[in-house]
């Protein structure tokens, strides 16, 4: 068993028999497909791929609308409870909804640009073998060479103009930077028409909070930093405000996604799972540690938009996707949904968690057990 883990019950898991397993098992079984359809590779040597998906097909073997009772007998039978140690630390992100346009205008200016034809797909031993960190997963090859992308600066500066990359135009560059720090977003048209944008690729920098920056600069405490918060510093700021995104190098590429099945409003944008996320259900984790597909339970509190008030939020999660800045077993960022309301909450998320990672039982397991 990996370091870091141990095995327990599911009687200890404060919440679990009170919980709406109902709606969990609807959760799981949503992404059941897609996970067959695009198997995770397994980050976590106790993770039996195959055992893994074999429970997602006995998800979608039985009816969506399982009762409770028969919902919470699924998990307990097929998956086995595993503390992580430690205390662990949970965020939030979301869907940023902005207004944005087709073509620019004298108001729209800040684009979206498509993923370069330059930009590759590192794989880790390439990566090292470059030269660069086993987290660089995107970087560019020219001449033969495979280098990092441009910087966000020298993007900013004008580095990709005359590529015919960018394909959708907003009104104010935080907007668009938000989009960036989301890595998707849903965009409200002229004609009154929607459009979903997805992450496509970056450009292989290594990520550099800004928040992080405006403490060590004396701007913020790590009580008082929000990304509303930073957003209104660097606004205040003007021009130099707007100079300062660029100090954060990692710039993200985005596609707009067509797809019907994937635009439907109850819920989020595809993940990196390919599963498209679920407000409250869906986590990204750290991919290096974790493996896509699997049920998390968390034990935290949920901090109140109105008084500042905490309530208990004790709720099954599904690892569904990944982020640059989500390092560690105990470590996780809740997906809170489209909009405004969902981007205040993922604002202020940072919570105190206790993760427990259920591990998935093969036949003989579910039998001995």
């Amino acid at each position: 068993m990996m370091a870091g883990l141990t095995r327990t019950d599911f009687a200890t898991l404060s919440g679990w028999a009170d919980h709406d397993h109902e709606v969990a098992f609807a959760a799981f079984r949503h992404s059941a497909p897609f996970l067959i359809a695009h198997p995770p590779t397994s980050r976590h040597p106790s993770v039996a791929i195959k055992a893994l998906l074999a429970v997602a097909q006995a998800a979608l073997d039985l009816p969506a609308d399982l009762p409770g009772p028969h919902a919470r007998l699924f998990f307990e039978r097929h998956f086995a409870p595993y503390s992580i140690d430690g205390e662990g630390l949970l965020t939030g992100y979301y869907e940023p909804e902005f207004d944005a346009r087709l073509a620019p205008d004298t108001e729209f200016r800040f684009p979206l640009h498509r993923r370069p034809h330059d930009l590759v797909s590192l794989k880790t031993k390439e990566a090292l073998a470059a030269g660069f960190t086993p987290e660089t997963s995107f970087a560019r090859q020219r001449n033969g060479k495979i280098e990092l992308h441009l910087s966000r600066a020298a993007i900013m500066a004008g580095g990709l103009e005359g590529q015919g990359l960018e394909f959708v135009w907003l009104k104010d560059p935080f907007e668009a930077y938000i989009i960036h720090i989301q890595g998707s977003a849903r965009l409200r048209l002229e004609d009154g028409q929607t459009m979903r944008v997805a992450f496509d690729g970056k450009s292989g920098h290594p990520y550099q909070s800004l928040g992080k920056l405006l403490i060590e600069e004396g701007h913020f405490t790590p009580d008082s930093i929000s990304m509303g918060a930073l957003i209104a510093h660097l606004r205040a700021m003007g021009a130099e405000g707007v100079a300062y995104l660029g100090r954060n190098p990692s710039y993200i590429f985005f596609k707009p996604v067509e797809e019907p099945a994937l635009n439907r409003a109850e819920t989020g944008p595809l993940s990196a799972a390919h599963v498209p996320l679920l407000p409250l259900r869906s986590i990204a984790v750290d991919r290096h540690l974790h493996t896509f597909g699997l049920p998390f339970w968390i034990e935290t509190m949920l901090p109140s938009l109105e008084q500042g008030d905490e309530t208990p939020f004790r709720q099954l999660v599904l690892a569904h996707d990944t982020g640059s800045a989500i390092k560690g077993m105990a470590r996780a960022d809740l997906f809170c949904g489209s909009g405004e309301t969902a981007g205040q909450l993922a604002g202020i998320l940072k919570q105190p968690t206790c993760f427990t990672c259920l591990l998935p039982l093969d036949e003989k397991e579910q039998a001995d057990g």
